[in-house]
């Protein structure tokens, strides 16, 4: 059972608010740098295992699943702030492959790296990989018993590389492959927050709120401070 102070700890793990919020958002934007390099280097390398080891470092889990925990508690301040993140990471990733594309030597498309080839034709066992993840993002977000660490991971490998296929492509001229891996990564995004959003509310965690405060000139408080008054 998800009680209050299980929400506020979430709200402290996914929100970026707080006394620490700077701190938070410049490791978030050095790790999201980090991860784009090397996952745009493991694209060009065609090298799986560099792209996998990329998943480790990229920080997009954090405001995925804020923007999951926004919704489900209607925060409207939280789920802007998460979405911009979502989407200025993304960015970062594609300019970060398409900087890298104009140093290669060769042109990074389809026709001759496999990893681009994964990732321009979005098939529907991507979709159903996307919904898992997002699933179990959502409840290792909900559950202390459950490391969000692997979690993580499959969120990332879900965005992170076909960032970088689009600016690799798009850098190439190949437009199409760009619009087709720009496509693998909002439906991914989509399927994600989709599922895990539903899983966040079938915990129930929509129906908690926080305890009202006691109104000021209310019977009890005015019996309260009677019996604090001074004899």
């Amino acid at each position: 059972m998800v009680v209050i102070d299980d929400t506020r700890q979430m709200r402290d793990a996914v929100f970026f608010e707080g006394p620490d919020v700077r701190q938070r958002l410049s490791r978030f934007w050095i790790l999201i740098t980090l991860a784009s390099i090397i996952a745009a280097t493991g694209v060009a390398a065609d090298s799986t295992a560099t792209v996998i080891g990329t998943m480790i470092v990229a920080p997009l889990m954090t405001p995925v699943l804020g923007t999951m925990l926004s919704v489900v508690l209607a925060n409207r301040s939280n789920l802007t702030r998460s979405l911009l993140l979502v989407a200025g990471g993304a960015v970062v990733a594609i300019a970060i492959g398409w900087l890298v594309g104009l140093i290669v030597v060769d042109p990074v498309v389809a026709e001759t790296n496999s990893q681009v080839a994964q990732r321009v034709h979005p098939r529907l066992i991507d979709l159903f990989a996307a919904l898992a993840t997002g699933a179990v993002g959502s409840v290792a977000l909900v559950r202390r018993d459950i490391s969000d660490t692997l979690p993580g991971v499959a969120i990332a490998i879900s965005l992170v590389p076909p960032l970088s296929v689009v600016g690799f492509t798009f850098e190439a001229g190949k437009l199409g492959q760009s619009l087709g891996a720009s496509l693998l990564f909002l439906t991914n995004v989509a399927a994600i927050l989709g599922s895990g959003t539903v899983v966040m509310a079938l915990y129930g965690i929509h129906r908690l709120v926080a305890p009202r405060p006691i109104p000021s000139n209310g019977p009890s408080t005015a019996a309260t401070r009677s019996l604090s008054l001074p004899r």
